[in-house]
């Protein structure tokens, strides 16, 4: 089986929101070609469509977009890369001080499992 990274945006909607929200998720599929993981990643995102309940009781609706990316990342394995960014920030030492801050942060934070 082949595996691809899709994108996945879907709108967050609540009657008090001041600003529009949007979920940007990246999501593994495995598929025999690009047509079916394309096809594969629209059903998952019609499906995790959802509404849940905030912590001031409000309901909060997830609603599926649409799929933006699709990336053929092959076989999976132990330290492959799926994804990558370029920076290029107008200060390298602020950056490299933000960088450190959350490796420390996570190196600090209790697992969830």
């Amino acid at each position: 089986m082949n595996w691809f990274v899709a994108k996945m945006i879907f709108q967050i909607e609540d009657k008090e929101m001041r600003y529009p929200q949007f979920d940007e998720q990246l999501r593994l599929i495995e598929a025999i070609n690009e047509e079916l993981a394309l096809e594969m990643a629209y059903q998952m995102g019609a499906m995790q469509q959802e509404e849940v309940k905030s912590a001031k009781d409000e309901v909060l609706r997830w609603k599926f977009i649409a799929v933006t990316e699709l990336n053929y990342i092959g076989e999976i394995s132990h330290g492959k890369e799926i994804h990558y960014q370029i920076s290029e920030p107008e200060k390298a030492f602020t950056y490299l001080e933000m960088v450190k801050a959350k490796a420390e942060q996570l190196k600090n934070r209790k697992p969830a499992y």
